[in-house]
């Protein structure tokens, strides 16, 4: 059978990431691929209908868009060898050494640690799935230690499939995730609040005009407090995805009128912290966020195109 379940040992190891960037690698060789996205049977995966709605965005693939029962996969599987086509499933945190033997699927895990504890755990987990592990996916490993890590791996017995660099944009916060992690009110509503920002910026202290420098970044969440006009009207004019106030107070009204009289449409957000502590909060949540949005996919396919090397899988899946 030509499913591929796509595992991780504990959740947020970048399970959706790889599902994606495997799906269009294998979609871009001609293949027809069938994503899914199993949920927990214990319904303790909240983030599963998010992860299952990115996943029908993957271009050249097929996907319900909605969870499935690990019956219902079963069923999709089956339709899918039928017609010949790839049934990639993202699967709950674990080693699906019973799911895996059921679909006679092969298992690709998913690590976004590498130390020598994790190491071993993986090795373990190979030896409890024995052939139907088809190799380890590596993410968030630091540039200068990609080859460091893909030689770990395989000093353990292990296969790199890829490894894939620390990358700012994949573990950049969409700008919903933003406000709930600080708390926020909405003071105006973007259009594109569920992609991710690459970068948060602090309006300059200095005296030199803010736009040059706001024009540095274009994913960006500009940062400053309440009261700084000529820094928000600054930063406004470069088009940010998101203007974060910060003080709790509320800002002129002519910053409002301006946004929402801007063609760019753009998510104001007032923090009820003062700005040392809404950055805190925000580098906090760096890492820890969702895959969800344009941005994060069509980087993910990047990567994948870039790390995987599609000759170096079994012939039923090229």
């Amino acid at each position: 059978m030509q499913t591929l379940i796509i595992a991780s040992l504990e959740p947020g190891e970048g399970r959706t990431t790889a599902t994606a960037g495997i799906g269009a690698r294998l979609a871009e060789q001609g293949r027809t691929v069938r994503l899914l996205r199993v949920r927990a049977a214990d319904g303790a995966d909240a983030a599963a209908e998010d992860d299952a709605r990115s996943l029908a965005a993957v271009p050249g693939c097929e996907s319900p868009g909605v969870t499935v029962s690990e019956q219902e996969a079963q069923t999709h599987a089956a339709e899918a060898e039928a017609a010949g086509e790839l049934c990639l499933i993202e699967w709950p945190p674990g080693v699906p050494k019973e799911p895996a033997a059921k679909l006679s699927a092969q298992v690709v895990l998913v690590s976004a640690q590498t130390g020598e504890s994790r190491l071993g755990d993986l090795a373990s987990a190979a030896a409890s799935l024995g052939d139907a592990l088809l190799g380890v996916v590596l993410t968030r490993v630091a540039t200068e230690r990609l080859e460091a890590e893909r030689a770990s791996l395989q000093e353990r017995g292990l296969v790199c499939l890829a490894a894939l660099p620390e990358d700012r944009l994949l573990a950049g916060p969409a700008v919903q995730e933003i406000a709930e992690a600080l708390h926020a009110s909405r003071l105006a509503e973007g259009a594109a609040e569920d992609e991710a920002v690459e970068f948060v910026m602090l309006g300059p202290i200095s005296a030199d005009p803010g736009q040059p420098y706001f024009q540095q970044h274009g994913s960006k969440a500009v940062l400053n407090r309440f009261d700084k006009m000529d820094m928000h009207l600054a930063a406004l004019a470069t088009e940010p995805d998101c203007l974060i106030l910060t003080g709790g107070q509320q800002p002129s009204p002519y910053l409002i009128d301006r946004v929402r009289g801007s063609d760019a449409e753009v998510t104001v957000l007032l923090s009820p912290e003062d700005t040392l502590r809404t950055m805190q909060l925000l580098d906090e949540l760096y890492g820890r966020t969702r895959f969800s949005g344009q941005r994060k996919l069509t980087r993910a396919i990047e990567l994948f195109r870039q790390q995987l090397s599609i000759e170096e899988l079994p012939e039923a899946f090229r």
